[in-house]
């Protein structure tokens, strides 16, 4: 019954093969004239404040939705159990909303014990994407990461350093999992997670997975989450933005993804949650650790975020698309290599008429250059006055004993652009069964220079030029 879903059956009447870029711009359309039947979304009010390409790219994601672009990823088999949002919750519960803040510590502790006050100021309970470097396993370190737990944070695998990890082995992925785990149970003095209700969390670091990483979490029971309001915190400097990524594109399930940075950096992720946190509270967000956002019964349809037909649509041009551009890329390349082929042959014959003014005749003891260069200009003319040896009798002998040799073919579609007939003028008659040609001219008793001539080389000559006759010759050719 949501207005969105009804527009939207729009993209199923305006379908057709090629019409992956028209489908991509009629889902944004609709996300932004269908948002306002949505609680909490507000995707017209997403757009540059400062302006730049960062902000306008990042922008268009969100017009689309972080989660739709989760259904296209998800085509690939390790990103199929990444988590970006959650449907939305059962009852009168109201919007829920999670916040996660990756890379803690961080190289600032100050810093971080900074936005731990500012979140217990506000009642908003986190999760912390923790990477288990120095700035975390060091002593000192070590108390303020038990600190941030028994605030009442959660805490979530987030690697050993800020790198990808989709160039490691499943031995070596495995390795930093074991590693990660023990750092952060020797931080916080206990068992992780801290209670059975905390699910076991990674985010894979620059957001990439790999088969190896899927599949040791998997066996690890470990859940993948990303999130779907997510815009590149940590490096434009422009807080309003950036909240208005959050407030705009937020709905019922929503994670943000924001920053543990340091010195100056850490100080706008705190203004974007002094803009934020009020804005969503007084339209009646609660805010959640992750874990309690999954936890908590879920209606079973898709989130306001989401637009499965849009993308589904969208998935199945974008390849029709691709399939329908492979072909035509491999007919203009086949059809490319016959002209190349044919204006070669083109270019022989030319240059042997243009070498010499006479027609030499094979003998018995010519060499083979020759024999095969006297039988094309025979072929490529059989015009009248030629003085014909012994040889080359006997070769165009062949198709005047009993017309057109057994198993050839009258089919001239292949010779209709050959540039050999368009630039001698020569009538098209019929072309020759290279196959068959090769065999009979083989079991012909001829001199020894024809037959030094081998098979390949004769199927290749006769099948690449067409057998022609001018109207009313002398010489009497039937192909």
């Amino acid at each position: 019954e949501d207005p969105f879903f009804e527009q939207v059956r729009v993209l199923y009447m305006l379908r057709f093969p090629s019409g992956a870029p028209l489908e991509l711009v009629l889902a944004v359309v609709l996300r932004l004239t269908a948002a306002g039947g949505c609680e909490g979304l507000r995707v017209q009010d997403i757009g540059p404040v400062r302006g730049g390409f960062s902000e306008v790219n990042w922008s268009f994601v969100h017009w689309l939705g972080m989660r739709n672009l989760g259904r296209v990823l998800a085509w690939i088999p390790w990103n199929r159990r990444v988590l970006f949002g959650a449907p939305p919750a059962v009852g009168s519960l109201g919007p829920q909303i999670a916040f996660t803040f990756d890379d803690a510590i961080g190289n600032n502790a100050t810093t971080f014990v900074s936005l731990l006050d500012f979140l217990d100021e506000e009642k908003v309970p986190a999760t912390f994407f923790v990477i288990a470097n120095n700035n975390t396993v060091a002593p000192d370190r070590q108390l303020i990461l038990k600190d941030a737990s028994d605030r009442g944070h959660e805490l979530g695998n987030h690697g050993l350093l800020d790198d990808f990890m989709t160039t490691m082995s499943r031995d070596e992925f495995e390795a930093a999992v074991d590693q990660w785990e023990s750092s952060v149970k020797n931080a916080i003095q206990g068992d992780w997670p801290v209670s059975p209700t905390q699910w076991k969390w990674f985010r894979p670091p620059k957001g990439m997975m790999s088969g190896a990483m899927d599949e040791v979490l998997t066996a690890r029971d470990y859940h993948i989450a990303l999130g779907d309001l997510y815009s590149d915190d940590w490096a434009y400097e422009d807080e309003a933005f950036h909240a208005r990524i959050i407030k705009s594109g937020a709905c019922d399930g929503s994670v943000t993804i924001l920053h543990v940075m340091d010195g100056e950096r850490t100080l706008r992720t705190l203004d974007i949650l002094r803009d934020v946190i009020p804005a969503l509270r007084a339209r009646g967000f609660s805010f959640v650790r992750l874990s309690d956002l999954y936890n908590t019964a879920h209606e079973d349809m898709p989130s306001c975020a989401e637009c499965p037909i849009c993308m589904d649509a969208f998935v199945v041009s974008l390849m029709v698309s691709l399939l329908v551009l492979c072909f035509w890329v491999g007919k203009l390349a086949w059809c490319t290599q016959r002209r190349v082929k044919s204006t070669v042959v083109s270019s022989q014959v030319q240059s042997d008429e243009d070498t010499s003014s006479s027609w030499p005749s094979s003998s018995s003891g010519g060499d083979k250059a020759r024999v095969v260069t006297n039988i094309r200009r025979r072929l490529s003319s059989g015009g009248p006055g030629i003085e014909l040896s012994p040889t080359d009798s006997a070769l165009l002998a062949v198709s005047t004993q009993s017309g057109l040799p057994e198993g050839s073919t009258n089919d001239t579609k292949d010779c209709e652009d050959s540039p050999l007939s368009q630039r001698t003028g020569l009538m098209r008659t019929r072309s020759l069964s290279s196959t068959r040609a090769s065999q009979t001219l083989a079991s012909m008793d001829l001199s020894r220079s024809l037959l030094e001539v081998s098979a390949a080389e004769l199927d290749h000559l006769i099948s690449s030029l067409c057998v022609t006759v001018r109207s009313g010759a002398d010489v009497d050719l039937d192909a």
